[in-house]
């Protein structure tokens, strides 16, 4: 998604201050004349706004949630749990409202716990949307497979059910809670907006650096929050002032599901719009700048072979390209940008004389030049953070019928990444002057890659490139071109 114009930015930063400011500028007026803060004691249309804000944050953590699966990154996980647990939290303080599921004189506890679930339904939120952007969630997520975080949805959603028993059945234990007297509520409340304001802050730094208005809009939804739990600290019960809380809490949620709605509807797809909010797009320069061991690796290799110069950025760039149209993991991703802008390394043992021949090899020259991928694995396999890249370079001139080398793997023993790192290397060579022939148009070069598919190259991978290209992809030319 490209950046908006300077103009319709100036716009958008000060109707996000005006939406910031007017409502504490209300509430400032309200406390400053207690004769126009009117109580307003309304328990069903208080249970109403809750179960509309509960509502929306439920939607958002489920949009979030297949994002994170897709994504698998854990900072998305972190938000998903985080509205998760504010529409939980946030339903509790609806039923519990006075009135609404029996007598009000027969919830002894209702008030309570309604306060109780209050400070909690901004205060558990807080603490998981402040953990998405800690340094140690960047540094475990690289290190720690995501499949088993789909367990922390379970553990939180029964947490919930536990939380909303004990509200409806056994109030009483839940009333014991601290957390809606002060001072404690105050030290929860102060936490709270600290957690939202170090949130808010990480997000503001990546919109000024790409100035995405989705990630102004996330900005502006933890500010609201955390003006929500200042209104709620500081506001007295069924006061209009304290109305205000709900309303921001309301605005803030809506603004976060309307924004992704109204993208979604523009056709962007789940992914890369959580993607360019949080700024998780896996880019190949951005392993470049900041795995040094690659960087010197890779320029080591354009050094070596000047005829291919810009071939494995292109290769990498390409790999990841069809790696996001097969919707495959971000840690998969970056393994493939890795393991594309290394996939050649082997070169440098290669002799010059081989490397930069002008025409075609002789069958002696053709038997060193293939030992580049076993070279490859040799070099990178003793680095610890790339083991698992050597083992998709020493595979990537692997073919799906056997016919490939270095070890004549075939089909599903050929790792994953090596049979697209195959189609975008194949394809980059197509479309590419080299020393022994001019560059194929891109055409002709899609027409090889057809007539190769499921014999030479993977076709999940070449269909996904042809789809990331924008390339038509016709299943009579794809079958007339294998049999022939």
């Amino acid at each position: 998604m490209a950046p908006s114009r300077p103009a319709s930015l100036s716009l958008f930063q000060v109707a996000g201050v005006g939406f910031l400011l007017v409502p504490a500028v209300a509430f400032a007026w309200l406390i400053a004349h207690p004769p126009i803060d009117l109580s307003i004691r309304v328990p069903v249309q208080h249970f109403y706004i809750v179960t509309v804000v509960s509502l929306l944050a439920f939607g958002l953590a489920v949009l979030l949630a297949f994002a994170a699966m897709q994504i698998a990154q854990y900072r998305v996980l972190f938000l998903c749990l985080g509205f998760m647990a504010m529409g939980g939290i946030f339903a509790v303080h609806g039923l519990m409202t006075p009135g609404i599921l029996g007598d009000a004189d027969d919830l002894v506890y209702s008030g309570r716990i309604v306060g109780i679930s209050a400070y909690l339904s901004l205060f558990v939120p807080a603490l998981f949307f402040a953990a998405s952007y800690t340094p140690i969630t960047a540094a475990f997520e690289r290190r720690l497979p995501f499949s088993p975080a789909g367990w922390l949805i379970v553990v939180l959603a029964t947490a919930l059910g536990i939380y909303a028993g004990l509200a409806i059945i056994s109030g009483e234990l839940l009333a014991l809670l601290p957390f809606g007297t002060k001072p404690y509520s105050y030290g929860l409340a102060a936490t709270t907006i600290v957690l939202l304001l170090f949130a808010a802050g990480r997000q503001a730094r990546a919109y000024l650096t790409s100035r995405l208005p989705l990630q102004g809009v996330l900005v502006i939804v933890f500010l609201l929050l955390a003006e929500a739990q200042v209104v709620m600290v500081l506001g007295t019960v069924w006061k209009l002032s304290w109305w205000e809380y709900h309303g921001l809490m309301l605005a803030g949620v809506g603004l976060a599901f309307w924004s992704m709605a109204a993208q979604r509807t523009k056709g962007q797809s789940l992914r890369s719009l959580v993607e360019a909010t949080l700024e998780l797009e896996v880019k190949v320069g951005t392993e470049l700048e900041h795995v040094d061991t690659i960087a010197a690796l890779a320029a080591a290799v354009e050094a070596r072979d000047e005829n291919t110069r810009g071939h494995n950025l292109r290769v990498a760039e390409l790999a990841v390209q069809i790696g996001r149209a097969m919707e495959l993991p971000n840690h998969t991703l970056r393994t493939l940008a890795r393991a594309g802008l290394l996939h050649d390394v082997g070169k440098i043992g290669i002799p010059d004389s081989i490397l930069s021949k002008p025409g075609a090899l002789d069958p002696q020259e053709w038997v060193v030049i293939k030992r580049h991928p076993e070279l490859g694995q040799a070099i990178l396999s003793r680095v610890d953070r790339l083991r698992h890249e050597s083992e998709i370079v020493i595979a990537h001139h692997e073919r799906m019928d056997g016919s490939g080398y270095p070890r004549g793997l075939r089909g599903d023993q050929i790792p994953l990444e090596a049979r697209i790192l195959a189609v975008a290397d194949t394809y980059d060579v197509l479309i590419s002057d080299r020393p022994y022939r001019k560059a194929f148009d891109k055409e002709r070069g899609f027409r090889i890659l057809r007539e190769e598919c499921g014999t030479h190259l993977w076709e999940p991978a070449v269909r996904a490139l042809f789809r990331s290209v924008g390339e038509r992809w016709d299943d009579q030319a794809a079958s007339s071109g294998r049999a022939a």
